[in-house]
């Protein structure tokens, strides 16, 4: 019984363990608990929730985006420059707000659509949008943009009863995600898919069609957060979001998501990506230094994978 208790727990429920774990360490850092310390804590989670969002979907397909931290400054940069110099007359600050995540729509769903009609590999696909992505957010903005609209950096910047908007956004996001991916078709048709795509075909599932569509929905969840990520800076600068593909990949894994496909659970990304951010803010309130910051990330993506990898074996001795 206990040992049916403790694989249950370490399949479904591992990711708040850990992070009661932490929380408990984050107990005899000073200033950890204070009430402001822990929304600001979810303040800077909630741009890379998007983004894991993101990440979490295409994975469910068994496919890779590397491009979502390019797209996370593509979006923010093109409504921008197209607000402030392009057509300032027909985009304002508010039209710009609605194009954003727009933008990242359009561009994810380009990359799949090439990667999938034309069959090739996502990975390679995505790399080569990240950099031109990342090369014309450069061109467009070598200096960065700053003192921009309130209107636009509205949900990243401003406060509802002293809680930051972006985390209701956040929110909001996944709440969208849940009802696709539990309540609804799609989420049964992302699954089948991910877990045996021939099988899902022949049951009638539109195969290319939905993949496409967990493309494009990664891309406007990468674009959201990059703007509320401009919000919470109050501006877009060139290196926006540059490596953190890596922690996208680090709170998917960890979030208990395979990169096989066809096995995750969005409430494990979502805590995955708690972890992450109070990992962070400790290591900030603890003045530990940037080059060992990275090392320790280095280290949470290598146990990421390595538990997931366990959590894979777990999962395929019970099946068994």
């Amino acid at each position: 019984m206990k040992g049916g208790l403790l694989l249950y727990v370490f399949e479904r429920h591992l990711i708040w363990v850990l992070l009661a774990v932490l929380a408990l360490f984050g107990l005899t850092v000073q200033g950890f608990t204070n009430p402001q310390n822990l929304l600001n804590v979810l303040w800077a989670a909630a741009p890379l929730g998007c983004m894991v969002l993101g990440l979490f979907l295409v994975l469910l397909i068994k496919e890779v985006d590397l491009s979502l931290e390019s797209t996370f400054a593509f979006g923010p940069t093109v409504a921008i420059v197209a607000m402030q110099n392009w057509l300032p007359d027909l985009i304002g600050p508010v039209t710009a707000a609605i194009l954003t995540p727009i933008i990242g729509l359009v561009v994810g769903g380009a990359a799949g659509l090439f990667a999938v009609t034309l069959r090739v590999n996502a990975f390679l696909v995505t790399l080569a949008t990240l950099l031109l992505m990342r090369g014309v957010v450069i061109w467009l903005i070598p200096e960065g943009i700053y003192y921009l609209p309130s209107e636009y950096t509205y949900l990243g910047e401003q406060r509802f009863f002293g809680i930051p908007i972006a985390i209701f956004v956040w929110l909001a996001l996944y709440l969208v995600a849940y009802a696709l991916i539990e309540r609804h078709r799609l989420g049964k048709e992302i699954y089948a898919i991910g877990n045996n795509e021939e099988a899902a075909f022949v049951a009638g599932v539109k195969v290319k069609r939905t993949k496409i569509l967990c493309f494009a929905i990664a891309g406007f969840a990468a674009a959201l957060g990059g703007m509320l990520e401009v919000g919470r800076l109050q501006s877009v600068v060139a290196d926006l979001g540059q490596g953190s593909i890596l922690m996208v990949f680090a709170g998917t894994i960890l979030g208990g998501t395979s990169l096989s496909g066809g096995v995750g659970r969005l409430s494990g990304v979502f805590g995955a990506v708690i972890v992450i951010a109070v990992i962070e803010n400790l290591m900030n309130l603890i003045g530990i230094e940037p080059s060992i910051r990275q090392m320790v990330f280095g280290l949470v993506l290598l146990v990421a994978i390595w538990l997931a990898s366990l959590q894979d074996r777990i999962a395929l001795r019970a099946a068994r």
